[in-house]
């Protein structure tokens, strides 16, 4: 079930990334229900060897928040909520994982935009961070089916 949420929650802020370059507070709102629901419905599910490491999650989702917020929003601060939200459904290794995946695939983009992008606007290079974890999404998908 958390792996459904995150997933049609994941999808749904790569459409708007890609669109509008900025994530909706309102959606995230929304996840973060949709997220407690879920830990609702499947309560029986979690031991204290699981709440411990969905405490850690989210605290690791606050940090990237708080990076985000002190650098000047180099990395989104939807972005850093969008952690903090999936450390309800995913565990710490998976959301570092996605973490990790997406500053690597980021570095390489952003080497590719720096080095043939325009050479007069390289000063204003920005991209959306959503579609930088497609590949952990797809590692993903393919561990859980």
């Amino acid at each position: 079930m958390r792996h459904i949420v995150f997933l049609i929650a994941y999808l749904y802020f790569l459409y708007i990334d890609l669109r509008k370059q900025e994530i909706d507070l309102v959606a995230l709102a929304i996840y973060a229900v949709l997220a407690l629901v879920t830990i609702g419905i499947t309560k029986d599910e979690i031991t204290m060897t699981k709440f411990v490491d969905i405490v850690y999650s989210i605290i690791f989702g606050l940090a990237i928040y708080l990076l985000s917020y002190f650098s000047g929003e180099g990395i989104g601060l939807a972005d850093g909520i969008y952690f903090v939200i999936n450390g309800f459904l995913l565990t710490l290794k998976e959301n570092l994982i996605l973490f990790i995946t997406g500053l690597l695939v980021a570095f390489v983009i952003g080497i590719f935009m720096f080095y043939f992008g325009k050479k007069d606007s390289k000063k204003m290079l920005r991209m959306p961070f959503m579609p930088c974890f497609l590949p952990a999404i797809i590692g993903y998908i393919l561990c859980i089916v």
